[in-house]
């Protein structure tokens, strides 16, 4: 009996505090926070903006209003637009989410551009592969192509990498109100994150992933909303989520390895000599990962004010959240000129032995097949949002988001490997040489750094919301995104660029607890990187051997997703 009371009065002082704080916030004037919101869109003109943020969320209401809900959170998935909205729901509600989507990826590879790559010696990579060689710089067979596929894979908890026919996901979630003193408990099941696509393994895209995975799936969620007085709610969440990432690639290195040693020692001539035998455009193998994380944390912060009834301003913060990746891995040599020319000098112990006091004790393996395990620090970038609601007719209501995701925290993947790759040891001995231009230490024999370099974003978005009758109500948004992803970063495993998002969608009351929500979203985006632009995939620098598959040749492509979503609601 003692503890409850306790509990009634430090219940009933906390709001009373939070009271204190906040009553007189409803003399504010709404036009100065309307100024504040004018301010955050003029400072975001010219800015950055998300990847495949909320896509994979499946919540129609949100999807329908462009994702423009921090002022108008959707139900139970206000636990990751802005808890602060649970606080609205009474007695107790299940939801039950169902997700469709269709994801097509295409790319063009265009004209090569050999004039544009010089050595340090003043020469053309093409005159410097002449003199090496005698013979011409061999054609590139993936010059005029396109690449393409539409073919599903998720990455998935127990299953890793898994070919599935189409892309349909369940989600759901529960909240129950506490009517003693207006909290509601919540949690729900969702994906904050979710990207595959398979290519075929002759399509010119596989070099930059011939299967890619990446999945964070929110299996727990214990969330709260606090109803403080009449027009203020607060709330919080906690993610507790698996991450995985999965990636399939071939790797090829488009140039010649020899101009970047001709002034080297003896035992590195004697290499030089060998690799000789590797053509610009052979290919070197082919990197399969594997990784996870069962526990990874975050957390959501929420706020939402509605000074009057026809108008509420609400603001959320999602946390970082930094996953320990751990699993396999396995290269696949190539059985051609590479294996060949590896296996020779893992043969010969005078000249293993010296590339091997170069590269820290690492020599070659000179085999088929390496396997082990690999390591990496994968980032969910922080996101924070601010938006307003406001009801301009009684049938008509119009939302409006800022938003910000601070992707500058992707400065580079970095897979650590329990044991050296030879590609990555021949790839090292590159980077020694001051004729190799590349960005930075890019390679070891037991870590391969995949450089990323991404911009911190702002981006808006906008809703409206018609009442057609008393049941029926029609939804409608538009969510312009400009990439996150520099241009001197494009490259084919991120294939979105510049997008813009367009959304349809209703809801229908079916009686005083159950109601439907459906929505439809196109997403089209496109993006270009001419030959010599993207340090990641087409750069026109000596020695960019990790990761520039498609060294000289023009970029551009074009990614169309579309969404659909369905849910389900019920008071029980």
């Amino acid at each position: 009996m003692f503890c409850k009371v306790t509990h009634y009065f430090a219940v009933v002082n906390i709001r009373k505090t939070m009271q204190l704080l906040f009553v007189r916030q409803t003399s504010i004037s709404t036009f100065a926070f309307c100024l504040s919101l004018i301010a955050l869109a003029l400072c975001s003109r010219g800015a950055s903006a998300q990847l495949s943020d909320n896509l994979s969320l499946g919540n129609p209401k949100a999807l329908a209003l462009g994702h423009a809900v921090t002022a108008d959170p959707p139900g139970i998935d206000s636990i990751h637009y802005n808890p602060a909205g649970l606080a609205k729901i009474k007695g107790r509600q299940l939801s039950v989410k169902l997700l469709a989507a269709k994801m097509i990826f295409e790319a063009e590879f265009g004209k090569r551009h050999l004039d544009k790559a010089n050595t340090t010696d003043g020469r053309t990579i093409d005159q410097a592969y002449l003199d090496h060689t005698g013979e011409q710089y061999p054609d590139d067979p993936f010059e005029n192509t396109e690449s393409y596929t539409d073919t599903p894979i998720l990455m998935l908890p127990f299953g890793g990498l898994t070919e599935v026919p189409e892309i349909i996901v369940p989600f759901g979630g529960i909240a129950i109100e506490d009517p003693e003193f207006g909290w509601v408990f919540a949690t729900a099941v969702y994906a904050p994150q979710s990207l595959g696509f398979q290519r075929d393994s002759d399509d010119p895209g596989r070099y930059q992933g011939e299967e890619v995975g990446i999945s964070r799936i929110t299996y727990l969620s214990p969330s709260i909303g606090i109803q403080v007085n009449d027009t203020l709610s607060i709330g919080v969440s906690i993610g507790l989520s698996w991450q995985g990432l999965g990636i399939r690639t071939g790797i090829r290195a488009p140039e010649t390895t020899l101009a970047f040693l001709e002034h080297a020692a003896t035992e590195l001539e004697t290499i030089g000599s060998e690799l000789s035998a590797i053509g610009p455009y052979d290919p070197v193998g082919t990197l399969n990962i594997e990784m996870e994380d069962a526990l990874s944390f975050s957390f959501n912060v929420g706020l939402l004010w509605e000074p009057k009834p026809w108008v509420s301003f609400g603001l959320v913060y999602q946390s970082e959240a930094k996953s320990d990746l751990k699993g396999d891995y396995s290269m696949e040599n190539d059985t051609g000129a590479w294996l060949a020319m590896t296996q020779n000098l893992a043969s010969t112990p005078l000249i293993n032995g010296a590339l091997s006091l170069i590269n820290g004790g690492y020599g070659l393996h000179g085999e088929a097949v390496t396997s082990g395990t690999v390591e990496a620090e994968y980032i969910s970038p922080a996101h924070f949002a601010v938006g307003t609601s406001v009801q301009l007719f009684p049938y008509l209501k119009v939302n409006i988001d800022f938003k910000w995701t601070d992707y500058a925290a992707w400065e580079s993947l970095d897979f650590h490997f329990s044991d050296s790759i030879d590609f990555l040891t021949i790839s090292d001995l590159v980077y020694m040489f001051p004729a190799a231009q590349g960005d930075g230490d890019n390679a070891d024999p037991t870590v391969m750094r995949t450089q990323r370099q991404y911009e911190n974003v702002w981006t808006w978005a906008i809703g409206t919301e018609y009442q057609y009758s008393d049941n029926l109500v029609l939804r409608a948004g538009y969510e312009p995104r400009t990439s996150s992803v520099p241009e001197d970063r494009i490259d084919l495993l991120a294939p979105i660029g510049d997008a813009k998002l367009y959304t349809v969608g209703f809801g229908y009351q079916l009686d005083i607890f159950t109601q439907v929500d459906f929505a439809f979203g196109w997403m089209h985006s496109t993006y270009k990187a001419d030959a010599g632009v993207s340090q990641s995939a087409n750069s026109t620098e000596p020695g960019r051997v990790v990761y520039n598959p498609y060294a000289y040749l023009d970029i551009k492509g074009e990614t169309n997703i579309y969404l659909m979503t369905f849910s389900y609601d019920t008071k029980f």
